[in-house]
Order: C-alpha cells, then structure tokens, then sequence
C-alpha cells in the first residue's frame, strides 16, 4: 500500500482493517481515562491543550501531506463535515476552553465518530498514514466530550438534542450551496455514502431525510443515557463546571 497514492477505501465490520481501525480508537480513549485519573490541576489543563495542539497538528499534516502529493482538492478535502466541523470544536474545547463548542460536539462528534468506526469510508484515502489520522481523528471527535462530560462534569439538558438537531439542518443550506458551487459532496448532501449503513435508505434527496430521522434518533438517545450526569471524576472546584445551558 503506497504512502502517496490516494483511493477511496471502506472496510466491512469484522475485516482485518476494522478490527485495526476500532483497536486505535481503544487505544486512545484508554491513554486519555489514564491522564485524566492521574493528571490534576495546572498539569491536567496543561495536559488539555497539549492534545488540542495534537489534534490542530493531525489536521494540518493531514492537509500538508495532501497538497504535497497533489491530491488536496475543495471537492474532497474542505472540513465541511460533521466530523470536520467537531474536530475544529474539540480543538476550541480543549485550546481555548469555549464551553459553547461542547454542545454540538458531544452530538455530532458522537454520533459522527460511532458510525464513522462502524462502517468507515476512507473518503482522503486509507495509505498508512490515512489510515491513522482517520481512525485517530474520529476518535478524538467522541473522546473529548465524553472527556469533559466525565471529568468536568458538563451536562447535557432534556431539549438540548432538539437545538443540535436545528443546527444541523441549518448547517446543511450554507454546506449544499459549497457543494453546488465546487461540486462537492460535504455532508453526504450531493449523493449518499458508499459505505453500508442501515441507515442510508433510497436514492437522493429520500436518504437526507432519513439522515435527519437518524440523526433526531441518535441524539434522542444519548439524552436518554446522559441527561442525568453521573459523578464526575476529579472535580476540582465549582469553576470548572460548564455554564449550565
């Protein structure tokens, strides 16, 4: 498999490259339950933003390593999907502390990153390195806000999944006209997904509907399991809760 060449890749649930990519994501997530159970005060914040700058990093190598080899396009490689759109809003959590960027993470980078391991469609390539940016970087997406739902005790509230969900529809207008202008297909709005998902019912435009079922279902249920938050682990004081919404 070449480091350079491009092409489109998914892996069925069960393959050699699925169980790889899901072992990465563990991978991850049980480094970051490590720091965050022995990490406390100024050395956990410094922790923090140190994998904020990791995670600005990943995206730009990403982006330098396309446009070195020449395979950078705005067709394919804008961040104009969810998973995009979380991944610069883990990045303003952890770097910047802007508690306003976990509400559409914790659904989004969720929802996005779970089904993003389940079925994964490689849409910048599954060279080596893509591969592990892939897999890492939907990881981040979930672990962030678990991360600050856990650790700093950020809540999620009875009608907050009904407003994500708005956004969202709303993001989909600006998003179809970049599509239209560039010929994109950001947020799977031109055309659907190759990837096998039970979710991806019918033929354009019918699919985007069930995307929005999907999506109110998705959020639905995590509100289900995390509106009441659990204790939080390492809790230091008061002014590290987030601003109730």
């Amino acid at each position: 498999m070449s480091f350079l060449i491009v092409e489109q890749t998914t892996y069925a649930i069960g393959t050699t490259g699925w169980w790889s990519g899901l072992s990465i994501g563990l991978g991850y997530a049980a480094l970051v339950v490590l720091a965050a159970r022995l990490l406390r005060g100024e050395d956990r914040v410094r922790f923090e933003r140190i994998w904020g700058f990791a995670i600005l990093a990943l995206m730009f190598f990403k982006h330098g390593n396309l446009l070195y080899t020449g395979q950078w396009s705005s067709q394919d490689h804008l961040e104009m999907q969810l998973c995009g759109f979380s991944r610069i809003l883990a990045i303003l959590l952890l770097v910047f502390r802007h508690s306003w960027a976990f509400y559409p993470l914790f659904f989004w980078g969720i929802v996005g990153g779970l089904h993003a391991f389940l079925t994964p469609q490689y849409t910048a390539g599954a060279t080596p390195f893509m591969f592990w940016e892939y897999n890492l970087a939907h990881a981040g997406i979930m672990i962030v806000p678990l991360y600050h739902y856990f650790v700093h005790g950020f809540e999620i509230k009875r009608w907050t999944w009904a407003k994500m969900l708005a956004v969202n529809i709303a993001l989909m207008v600006p998003v179809g006209l970049i599509n239209k202008a560039t010929g994109a297909n950001y947020m799977f709005l031109s055309q659907k997904p190759i990837a096998n998902n039970p979710f991806i019912v019918g033929e354009w435009p019918t699919y985007i509907l069930g995307f929005v079922a999907a999506g109110a279902l998705h959020y639905a249920l995590l509100t289900v399991f995390f509106a009441r938050r659990s204790r939080p682990i390492g809790v230091e004081s008061s002014s590290d809760q987030v601003h109730r919404q």
